[in-house]
């Protein structure tokens, strides 16, 4: 048996819930096995609905077509096959995964909504809702427990809700559902998994261990358990713990001696209990091996730096770099975990090491110029951006950078200079337009910014950044209200789950006085900004104009806690609505 973790395993029961899979029985042989395979010829795709073949014929030609990667023609025999059937929700799922499958997202998502609310007790109805639905999780949250109520033996809805618990931090929900499903499948090892992962996120490194060892009673191959185990003997204290935390790794590597995670973990351990010569064995024997196989130095820094390890990634790094002086990768590894230490000069001493051969080279010198801007260097940030536009002229993303640097410095006719002069060697490059008309808009040329939106708009009719900025500069001017609105729309239909371009739709309809339909689009933008600043300020001024004074007070103290300490305008505005709002109550 391989080895595989337990989250890859779970995750393939959770994608089988999203799978729709059945049959139509028919009795007899079905129309398509008694005309034989010539009726799979391109003129039969007539299809004509008046003939005497049943459902399940044009069902068996779409699933043909479909085999052969002829798409359009699946669904034209499946829409003949649901008009020969309407009442068959089979058919009407497997219609709309066809348009999942062509990325017609929205008009899936639109009739797997009616299918639902026309039969809500078809569990197979709703397991394909839950498929299409993304962004709303209050949402996906009563749809799968109402699959669960429906289907109380479905392991996969269990994990798939569980999960969405998990996500949204609600770790008591999570981890009573999961004692259920252990109960119910008791000797199920993914439900004791995730009973222990709820357990870990419920700050009970005991009970998540008692869980894990269960998990690895009934399946005793499995890894990841073992390194959940590394991590709560840890939390249960490293000295106290110190000989299960080495025999666990050390049980990792017999299986898998070429484990390069565990030989991390391994070596950190060492390390960090100050056994040196034990730690530098491994990282000896890691700094060899990067130099026959350098994927395994990306290897390292994916397992560290995802989960903002930054000082065991700089641990391990400058272990290495002491092997191995000199390799730009290091370097440029060691740049970005002293960044996320939030030690910018220890970044920007790295980042400078970084040869011009590297293929991340502009990026490290991007990643350094807003180091300098971080520490509120901006001249030396714009000096040293300057010398690499010198250097290479040419560069569209150094150039815009450049130039919004300057943007930030209140130096707006150096940036406009900077890009129209880039724009004389590529008149239509969108980036460079768009940063213009941002530019040319900060210094207050509000008309020449519109003019270049449009002209992007021209060159590249589907640029939702110049659709969307167009569409908001004429709602906050209210002026052209009708032409914003569509060219939003336009914007929204090219980029859907866009939480700024949602926002700037209800701000539209605000402008133009639908309150309820401003109400609507905000409440989602700001479920997808994660609660924006300005974008909440938006939903607190739509709540007051619908009356809602309570939820309006709420928001705009969200705003305010979620501002940051370069929006000191957007605090002084707040500030100023809530003391209006207070002196009213009274």
């Amino acid at each position: 048996m391989k080895h595989l973790t337990v989250c890859t395993l779970a995750l393939a029961l959770i994608l089988s819930f999203f799978s729709v899979s059945g049959c139509i029985k028919e009795s007899g042989t079905s129309g398509l096995e008694q005309t034989g395979s010539k009726h799979i010829a391109d003129q039969e795709l007539t299809l004509n609905r008046n003939n005497d073949f049943q459902a399940s014929y044009y069902y068996l030609l779409a699933r043909r077509y479909d085999n052969k990667n002829e798409i359009h023609q699946a669904q034209k025999a499946l829409e003949i096959a649901i008009a020969k059937d309407p009442d068959s929700s089979f058919l009407q799922r497997e219609y709309i995964i066809g348009l999942q499958n062509q990325k017609k997202s929205g008009q899936a998502l639109t009739l797997a909504e009616d299918l639902a609310e026309n039969d809500p007790n078809d569990v197979e109805n709703l397991i394909l809702l839950a498929r299409l639905k993304k962004g709303d999780e209050k949402e996906m949250t009563s749809l799968l427990e109402r699959i669960l109520q429906l289907a109380p033996e479905n392991k996969e809805t269990f994990l798939r809700l569980g999960k969405v618990y998990m996500d949204e931090g609600m770790t008591l929900k999570a981890m009573n559902l999961f004692s259920r499903m252990v109960s119910k499948f008791p000797d199920y090892y993914v439900a004791h998994f995730y009973l222990g992962e709820s357990r870990r996120m419920a700050d009970q490194p005991a009970a998540a261990k008692e869980s894990y060892l269960r998990t690895l009673e009934l399946e005793p191959d499995l890894l990841e358990p073992r390194f959940r185990l590394v991590d709560v003997y840890k939390a249960m204290g490293e000295k106290k713990n110190k000989s299960d935390i080495i025999a666990v790794l050390k049980e990792i590597l017999d299986f898998d001696p070429g484990n390069e995670r565990a030989l991390i973990e391994l070596g950190l351990f060492y390390f960090n209990t100050k056994n040196y010569q034990k730690a530098d064995d491994i990282f000896v024997a890691l700094g060899r091996e990067i130099m026959e196989n350098s994927d395994l130095l990306v290897n390292i820094v994916q397992i560290l730096i995802p989960e903002h390890r930054y000082q065991d990634a700089v641990t391990i790094l400058s272990q290495i770099r002491k092997i191995r002086p000199g390799n730009a990768n290091i370097d440029f590894f060691l740049g970005m975990a002293y960044e996320g230490l939030k030690k910018p000069g220890k970044a920007i001493e790295y980042y400078l090491k970084v040869t011009p051969d590297h293929p991340q080279y502009k990026k490290t010198i991007l990643s350094i110029a807003f180091l300098y801007k971080d520490m509120n260097r901006i001249v030396e940030a714009i000096q040293f951006l300057e010398q690499h536009h010198r250097q290479s002229p040419a560069d569209i993303d150094i150039t815009a950078y450049l130039a919004s640097f300057y943007q930030e410095n209140n130096r707006y006719d150096i940036a406009v200079t900077m890009l129209e002069r880039a724009l004389k060697e590529t008149p239509k490059n969108t980036a460079l337009l768009f940063k213009l008309g941002t530019v040319m808009d900060a210094a207050g040329h509000r008309r020449k910014s519109i003019e270049t939106m449009n002209t992007i708009i021209r060159i590249d009719p589907k640029h939702a950044s110049a659709l969307n900025y167009l569409g908001y500069t004429y709602a906050e001017m209210g002026i052209h209200l009708d032409q914003a609105l569509e060219l939003v729309q336009r914007a929204l239909a090219i980029r859907p789950e866009d939480g700024y371009i949602t926002d700037s739709l209800g701000w539209v309809y605000y402008k133009k006085q639908e309150y309820d339909k401003a109400v609507f689009y905000l409440e989602k933008a700001v479920a997808l900004s994660n609660y924006e600043t300005v974008i909440t300020i938006h939903l607190a001024d739509a709540y007051l104009k619908t009356g809602e004074r309570e939820k309006a007070i709420a928001m705009y103290k969200k705003a305010l806690n979620n501002a940051g300490e370069d929006q000191k305008k957007e605090i002084r505005e707040i500030e100023e609505k809530l003391k209006k709002l207070e002196h009213l109550g009274q």
